[in-house]
């Protein structure tokens, strides 16, 4: 038996080398889309974990929300400063038990804390934000924070203390993905994400704009201002926020990041409807 026969010559191999290219280059957008469809998932699943932590706290105690710079990471800012806790290690309850907030022992792990994009994101732009400490590596530890005005936020009711105070509840966030770095104009954020508490605020506001709802999901990273934010609402369900869908009035222009976080009537007020 001729064994040559049976054997690839150089030139078969050459094209079969070149067939498996070609399909490779083929699929790998849509498995690199598939495994950005399976991050989504992942940060939907964990806002709903979320959101289900908050419904056994406020179930447990007088159907009152928690306040929101203390409700799940509860770390003094002489250990850890402020506008780096979210990327420090040293922040974690699994590390420190006594940084467990009232809402931590309703989540499952320290893992539901982290949406994978945000993750990708963070690792690359996460040194932009504000007074970063370049000591402090980028080591994301959480992604989102609580609407400011639900709850007693600094010891100070600005919306509504208990969650049946709430109106329109599918159209209030709980929860939500926070921006890390600043979006020019100034016009449309002035804060970014620190602690865990989304304070957004009202036009009339002296500190206007305040926190921004996230803008990486739905878009190429190097156009981390052009996309959209999760965010958990109050009746329970998870959905993409354009944090852009900005409200105009008679009298000026509410962002889309304050009309899904006030939690009563006259959001749209001229006169501010809460005391900064």
């Amino acid at each position: 038996m001729d064994r040559k026969k049976n054997a690839f010559t150089l030139i078969e191999l050459l094209v079969v080398i070149a067939i498996i290219g070609i399909l490779l280059a083929i699929m790998a957008p849509a498995l690199q889309k598939a495994k950005e469809q399976m991050w989504y998932l992942k940060c939907k699943t964990n806002l709903k974990a979320y959101g289900t932590a908050m419904k056994l706290y406020t179930a447990d105690n007088d159907d009152k929300y928690p306040d929101c710079y203390s409700s799940v990471y509860n770390v003094p800012t002489s250990v850890v400063p402020l506008d780096c806790q979210w990327h420090d290690e040293r922040v974690s309850p699994d590390l420190t038990p006594a940084y467990a907030g009232p809402v931590w022992p309703y989540l499952e792990t320290q893992k539901t804390s982290m949406c994978p994009t945000f993750q990708k994101f963070a690792l690359t732009y996460g040194a932009e934000h504000p007074n970063h400490n370049t000591s402090i590596p980028i080591k994301p530890q959480y992604a989102y924070s609580q609407n400011a005005f639900l709850g007693a936020t600094g010891g100070r009711v600005r919306g509504v203390l208990r969650e049946s105070e709430v109106v329109d509840s599918a159209n209030v966030l709980v929860w939500v993905e926070e921006t890390i770095w600043l979006i020019p104009p100034t016009s449309v954020n002035r804060w970014v994400l620190n602690d865990t508490c989304f304070y957004t605020r009202h036009p009339k506001d002296g500190t206007w704009p305040g926190d921004h709802i996230a803008t990486y999901h739905n878009t190429p990273i190097a156009r981390k201002d052009d996309g959209v934010g999760n965010a958990i609402f109050v009746d329970g369900h998870v959905e993409l926020v354009d944090p852009y869908d900005n409200f105009k009035t008679s009298w000026g222009e509410v962002s889309g990041s304050y009309r899904k976080a006030f939690p009563k009537k006259n959001k749209y007020s001229q006169t501010c409807p809460y005391t900064p």
